[in-house]
This record gives C-alpha cells, structure tokens and sequence, in this order.
C-alpha cells in the first residue's frame, strides 16, 4: 500500500510539477524531511487535493487545500544525533542521517537556535542506532508561534547531564531547557524527564487562550493553520462537548466558552495535568479533563454529549472506540484528522452518520501531509 501510495504521489507531482521551483534549502534531495520543494506552492496544494479526493472515494470530497506559510512554519524539530552527524535521515533509510545545517521549514528564531547548539555539541557523543550504543540520541527544539518562546530538550542514552557547557551557552537564548531519558532500543524523542535546567514549559496563545506545553506533550506544529481549524471547530460545536484524544486540552479550552461544558479524554498522564493547569492559568471551569484512552472512556458508557471531536494520532480511532461512537448518536462529530487514510476507515465505519463537511489544510508545506476536518451530522 505505501509503494503504490508513493508511486501515485510521484506521479502527480509530475503532473502538476510544470515548469519547477528553486529549493530553498540546500539538503533538499538528500534529507527525508522534505519532498516538494521543487514543485510550485500552488501546485502542491493541486497534488495534495487530488491525493485526498483519490483516497476518500465513496466517502467525501474536497475542492481545494487550504494554503500556509509554505516556509518557517513548523514550531517543532527532532534533530537525530547519530554516526558523528546531527540533522534528520535520508529519505527511505534509517541508517543514513543527513548533517543538516539549517532547516526552511524551521521558524526562524527556533532555527537559528538549532545551528547555536549544533556548533556546540560537535565534540558531545552521539548515539548509533544499529549498535545501540552512544549518550546524545536527539536535540528536540520547539517554538511558540504566538509568543515567540522557544524549549530545547536534549534526549540521552543514559541519565547523566554531559552537557552543562552546551546548556550553559545557550540558556540565554531558550526558554526552556530539559534534559529527556530514552534508553531502550526503540527510536524515541521523548521519555522520562530527569533534569530541567530552565523553566520546564513554553506558553503558546491562541486567541487569548494561554497554553502551557511540556517536553513531552504534543501540540500542533503549524499554529498559524491550528488555529484556523480550531475556530472552525468553535463554531460547530454545541452544548455539552466529548473532546477525544485532547492532549494538553488544546481544542477543549479553545471552545470551552462557545459551549456549555467540555470534558477532555487523554491517556498521556503529563498531558492531562498540563491540560488541568491550563484550564486554570485561563480560568476556565467548565472543562474537565480524565486520564485514560478513548476506548476505555467510551466502554464505561458514557452519555448526555451533543458534540464529539476527535483529534487522534495518525494511526486514527479503534474499531471498537468508533463503533461505541456510532452507538452515542450524538448531534455531531467533528473529525480532525492527520490521515486522510484512517479519516476514511474511521467514517466508513459509521452506519449512522454522514459527511456534512470535509476542509483540507496545508499543515505541513513541502511535505505529502494533509490535515482534514470533517463535521458528521446523523443520517
């Protein structure tokens, strides 16, 4: 499936492709971040339409891609330190990481931070992923789009801080500084946080709505389309609000004060207390926030909801978490979804709703990602 998805892409990137763009970033071609950026914006935003529409046959439809800043948007960066380089893997191999020096889709203050600390950690151990040996196994550099503060997680092997110089160098210019234990042998970002040096915490705002993020909470990556879609999901939300899959309460703070109460489902322990710090550094009371999956919160039978929003990872909702959704018949779903792909299994497994409405956005420029937002009315 992913060989025919990726010929499929290829081919409509020749279709579309016309008479080409310049690269801004000069590891294009070699780093696997990146895969359009020799392709128009306009045209990119054509590819993904069609990729979308060609996957949801039979379910719903989309007449165009909402745009984005098609460079420095992205407010996260996992940086892999592997093989005596630092910078992000070849596109198809996991052996081969590209030294990247700077990155276009960075925002820019975030950007020029990771080339501060790339200069400062030439001669610290890096990690080899095939003998599963080394200390420093990534640099994670996140920046607020709307507040302009930016964190700098350094993940290691082992629990030891080997890089007091390094952090003492560029505390003046972060946030935020932790330090994140990974030790097994899968390929993990995050993990158990043994030492924050600096703060613990960015704040981001949206709309005068205040979010707190920690090193290990996830939070949108392109903000300035986030909040585009969240303002789309104030306005169709109703009453009393089930929000699955709520991180730190992103969404349910956001229309906490267009309904009449939202409850936040979240199996990240740390994610939901930052939500409940959220709710409280905003003053918000009508939104409550329970630790568990959404499968495990739908099977105690909750009910009383007029509104559901679902915002999973891209491997999208349970078979069994959307069948107990089908049999709640509320008034609405609203389906945020990373994955056209499990967009269209999840909807396909609804006997008892249908697709009112279906908006594609450009969260992420340059790549063949697609965020959809689909409003489920009952047949």
């Amino acid at each position: 499936m992913k060989k025919k998805r990726k010929q499929y892409i290829t081919q409509l990137a020749e279709r579309y492709r016309g008479e080409g763009a310049q690269p801004l970033c000069p590891h294009f071609g070699q780093c696997g971040g990146c895969l359009f950026q020799d392709i128009p914006y306009e045209a990119q935003c054509l590819i993904k339409r069609d990729m979308v529409n060609e996957i949801l046959q039979g379910v719903a439809a989309v007449d165009a891609v909402r745009p984005s800043a098609p460079y420095r948007y992205r407010s996260r960066m996992d940086m892999v330190t592997a093989f005596g380089k630092c910078g992000l893997r070849r596109g198809g191999s996991y052996r081969v990481v590209v030294d990247v020096e700077s990155c276009s889709i960075m925002r820019e203050k975030s950007d020029a931070l990771f080339r501060h600390v790339r200069s400062l950690i030439q001669e610290v151990e890096g990690y080899d992923y095939l003998r599963h040996q080394g200390y420093l196994r990534y640099v994670v550099i996140r920046e607020a789009t709307f507040t302009g503060q930016v964190m700098v997680n350094f993940v290691t092997a082992v629990q030891e801080n080997r890089l007091a110089p390094v952090i003492e160098a560029i505390c003046p210019e972060a946030d935020s500084v932790s330090l994140i234990h990974s030790g097994g042998m899968a390929d993990l970002s995050y993990g158990g946080i043994f030492e924050t040096i600096k703060a613990g915490h960015i704040e981001e705002s949206f709309d005068g709505i205040l979010y707190r993020i920690t090193p290990n909470s996830f939070f949108q990556s392109n903000a300035g389309i986030a909040i585009e879609m969240y303002r789309k999901i104030r306005d169709g939300a109703r009453g009393r609000v089930l929000d699955l899959c709520a991180g730190v309460g992103s969404i349910s703070l956001f229309i906490a004060g267009s309904v009449d109460r939202v409850t936040g489902v979240e199996m990240n322990p740390e994610a939901v207390e930052t939500a409940r710090m959220n709710a409280e550094i905003n003053g918000i009371t009508n939104a409550e926030f329970v630790c568990s999956e959404a499968r495990d919160f739908l099977r105690s039978g909750p009910g009383g909801y007029d509104t559901i929003v679902l915002d999973p990872p891209r491997t999208g909702m349970t078979r069994d978490a959307m069948e107990r959704i089908d049999a709640m018949k509320t008034e609405r779903i609203i389906y945020m979804s990373c994955n056209p792909a499990t967009f269209r299994d999840d909807v396909a497994s609804l006997r008892n709703y249908r697709v009112e409405s279906l908006e594609a956005y450009d969260m992420f420029p340059q790549t063949p990602h697609v965020e959809l937002l689909g409003t489920l009315k009952p047949v």
